[in-house]
């Protein structure tokens, strides 16, 4: 035999699970991502797309950090090597570097090369830490593992003026 539940006993007890189920889970809001010898975490908001680096061409007269221009699609996206644009020794593309596409919302054509892609990741797990000195980086959060992750703040980086002067 089959035990009866009143119809309010049956909606409360699904309300209650449906509210334990979401307060359980998070949406992943952002990119973890490795640049050089840090962890940083990138609003998904901010990228157009992740792929493997696409051949390009160098840029005479350029900043060591800019690696050059690529054709991606029929678009050509400035080639940015993130960890040297931050202060650590250059990026040598292997099988586990990507490009970041900047979005086309900030009317940029930029690509930013980075380390390794780690997943995807949810800030409101993580605690807030100390913040950084650099304009592009908007809090610094350690997480259960005790690991730290910055913040990128992809508009202060691209419209920063020495991201924007790639020239010598």
């Amino acid at each position: 035999m089959s035990k009866r539940v009143s119809l309010r006993q049956f909606q409360q007890d699904l309300s209650a699970r449906l509210q334990n189920a979401a307060s359980q889970t998070s949406l992943a809001t952002s990119l973890a991502v490795r640049v050089g010898s840090e962890n940083w975490l990138i609003d998904l908001a901010h990228i157009s797309e992740v792929i493997a680096p696409m051949p390009w061409v160098k840029v005479p007269m350029a900043q060591p950090w800019f690696m050059g221009v690529s054709n991606i699609r029929g678009k050509l996206y400035s080639v940015v090597n993130l960890p040297g644009f931050i202060g650590q020794p250059a990026l040598v593309p292997d099988a586990d570097t990507r490009l970041l596409l900047v979005h086309d919302s900030f009317s940029i054509n930029a690509a930013l090369l980075v380390n390794q892609t780690l997943g995807l990741r949810s800030i409101e797990n993580k605690q807030q830490a100390t913040t950084s000195n650099a304009p592009w980086i908007s809090g610094t959060h350690a997480d259960a593992h005790a690991a730290s992750w910055q913040i990128l703040d992809m508009r202060a980086l691209v419209t920063h003026p020495a991201f924007l002067q790639a020239g010598l």
